[in-house]
């Protein structure tokens, strides 16, 4: 059952007659989807604007209007409380000048939005903000584009229906407006929420569905003229701590210029929420138009304006402004209030003073992507013309997107180059931008830049390997290689950098000689001078089948490289060989498609003495893919490494098991 009322009339039809005694301001009674209903009908929408006592039923098909509000109202947003980050939204671009300003208030349950803007009046109301996607919002001004904003919100009402309610005050300083909305178990009398039936099954708590959207009960009612608007949303599930964490961690970076914002009376997003740090600006190309193949290539930084308690900002040249088509660059005008380029804030390093604070991805200062992995604070701003997320939180990659993610890895590379900072820094800075890239910014940008960051960053004949593959490769090739290694600290790193570095077998091939792979049992056969080599056969578990290369290190820089490839394959080199790389003290090395043993360790050549039949045997247990536990048994209680008996095997033979 619904009701309408006209400003002091009487209803028509089946409406009750008059408004409750004490209720002369009431406009309108009944189901929020009704009321939507009429801001759809636009002889509805003049006649309760008018104040009229009849209103002709809009000619609007309830279920299917129900259907659609029932999907804006409970599929809008990833993190739950990203509704009210909408509010704010809404508030920071009602606000005006000099001193735009949103004020925030929580308390156990309730959550008060308030700013001093244009507000609304009743018609406003009904055909803006209480119909989805239409909107008066100027797209690369305005942070809202379309108008989902106050229908998120209600989702709420639909996991919390019995603690639930919105309550919107609003006026353009002529008249003022009051909108509750309440929810319903069910649907019927607008005063009195019915009972539920002693057999019928109790609502799953949090469960959206089109009988508890049609179950949201609105009324709307004039009130003394004001300017400005509030919204207090109450729910059992705004809890007072979590909710002011997750206000400061998305709004700290919020541009003051755009509002200040304030929480339960603190500022927000004026600087003192991050400690150190250094915070730039970046002019970025206009964007090309829609389909263009390129995108645009990122211009010099620009010093960030000297506002409020932020860290000190980079100095730079500031460049011509890039030209683009004319639509797009109006755009960017319209965004920026300059001369056809965007404008990207960037915020790297330093610390967050709360512990809610974390990496992240903001557009116009409203975070995207939130990443906890990173132990350093990156902040990314996005120009407000670039589309990053709008009513279900999925990201927008497009060429002006890509235009800003590679200005900021680029600003890393001018970072590190005017820091002076050395190799492992560097290696960070790699680190970082790789995780960046896979967990807040989806990869744009990054094949584009990868191996201008990777030169800038990593350097030359830099190799990419595994963590658990470092200490392996290090005690097979010797330390020398160490600054050759690039690891990875996370497995983002990892598969972001992967296509664009080489990895591990491109490493062994620059610094080794590979000679013919043939089975451990035939090289034992062939290279009796090796007499390391028997005591492999003895712990392979198949030495007929085990396919090994021998390998030595390549002549060092300067050497003759020409005689060692002269030099016939499996033979030793002869002592006026050039000088090569040392082996490492690990003589087997196991990879993907075979073993590798090198010919010029002394443990492979000539063992002596327990340390290097104890290296051969546990270099080639690892290499052979024995676990590290059954290693270390092994060795504790399996039989002891005895020189003498090693010294007595001949080729083909075993100690233990196997076939010879």
């Amino acid at each position: 059952m619904h009701a309408h009322y006209g400003a002091g009339g009487d209803g028509g039809g089946s409406r009750r007659a008059a408004p409750p005694k004490g209720d002369a301001g009431l406009y309108f009674l009944g189901a929020l989807h009704e009321l939507v209903a009429i801001g759809l009908h636009r002889p509805a929408l003049d006649a309760l604007c008018a104040g009229q006592r009849d209103i002709a039923e809009p000619p609007i098909d309830r279920a299917y209007l129900i259907k659609i509000l029932d999907e804006e109202i409970s599929r809008q947003f990833g993190h739950p409380l990203r509704p009210l980050i909408e509010l704010v939204l809404n508030a920071a671009d009602a606000a005006r000048a000099p001193q735009p300003l949103v004020d925030v208030a929580v308390i156990d349950g309730r959550v008060d939005v308030s700013d001093t803007g244009a507000g609304m009046g009743l018609r406003a109301i009904l055909s803006r903000l209480l119909i989805p996607f239409a909107t008066d919002k100027r797209p690369g001004i305005d942070l809202g584009r379309f108008g989902v904003g106050f229908f998120s919100v209600l989702g709420l009402g639909l996991s919390d229906p019995e603690g639930f309610s919105l309550h919107l005050t609003t006026g353009d300083g002529i008249e003022g407006w009051a909108i509750r909305v309440v929810a319903w178990p069910s649907l019927g009398d607008a005063g009195v929420a019915p009972e539920r039936a002693p057999d019928e099954p109790e609502r799953a708590r949090g469960r959206a569905s089109p009988e508890l959207t049609a179950a949201l009960m609105c009324s709307v009612r004039r009130i003394a003229p004001l300017l400005g608007t509030r919204v207090r949303v109450t729910s059992s599930l705004l809890e007072a701590g979590a909710v002011r964490a997750y206000l400061r961690d998305a709004l700290h970076f919020f541009p003051a210029s755009r509002a200040l914002v304030l929480l339960d009376g603190a500022a927000v997003n004026d600087g003192r929420l991050i400690s150190g740090g250094r915070l730039v600006e970046e002019r970025i190309a206009a964007a090309p138009a829609a389909g263009a193949d390129d995108p645009p290539a990122a211009s010099g930084p620009r010093a960030a304006p000297a506002s409020g308690p932020r860290p000190a900002a980079a100095s730079g040249p500031r460049p011509a402004a890039a030209s683009g088509p004319p639509a797009e660059e109006a755009r960017a005008r319209l965004a920026e209030g300059r001369d056809g380029a965007l404008v990207a804030r960037f915020h790297v390093g330093g610390r967050a003073l709360l512990p809610s604070i974390s990496a992240a991805t903001f557009h116009a200062g409203v975070k995207v992507e939130a990443c906890l992995a990173l132990a350093e604070l990156a902040l990314i701003d996005f120009p407000a013309a670039v589309e990053l997320t709008e009513g279900r939180d999925a990201l927008k990659v497009g060429p002006a997107f890509t235009a800003a993610a590679t200005a900021f890895y680029r600003r890393l590379i001018q970072i590190a180059a005017e820091s002076g900072e050395g190799r492992r820094a560097r290696d960070r800075l790699a680190e970082m931008a790789a995780q960046i890239s896979a967990l807040m910014l989806q990869s744009a940008g990054w094949d584009e830049v990868a191996v201008e960051l990777a030169r800038a960053l990593l350097g030359p004949g830099r190799c990419m390997v595994n963590p658990e593959r470092r200490e392996a490769l290090l005690g097979f090739l010797g330390p020398s290689v160490a600054d050759r290694l690039f690891v990875p600290e996370s497995f983002w790193a990892e598969r972001e950098w992967q296509p664009h570095l080489p990895g591990e077998r491109e490493l062994l091939e620059d610094e080794l000689e590979f000679d013919p792979p043939e089975t451990l049992a035939a090289l034992a056969r062939r290279r009796g001078d090796l007499a390391g080599l028997p005591l492999l056969v003895a712990r392979a578990v198949s030495p007929h089948t085990t396919m090994v290369a021998l390998c030595r290190g390549r002549p060092q820089a300067g050497g003759g490289a020409g005689a060692a490839a002269r030099r016939a394959p499996g033979a030793l080199p002869s002592p006026d060989a050039p000088a090569r790389r040392p082996a490492g003290p690990l003589p087997c090395l196991g990879t993907r498609r075979l073993l590798l043993i090198r010919d010029d360790s002394a443990a492979v050549r000539r063992p002596a003495g327990w340390s290097d039949r104890y290296a051969l045997r546990a270099a080639f247990d690892r290499a052979s893919g024995v676990r590290e536990a059954d290693l270390e048994r092994d060795l504790i209680v399996g039989e002891p490494v005895d020189g003498a008996a090693c010294a007595a095997l001949r080729p083909g033979e075993r100690t233990s098991g196997g076939d010879p």
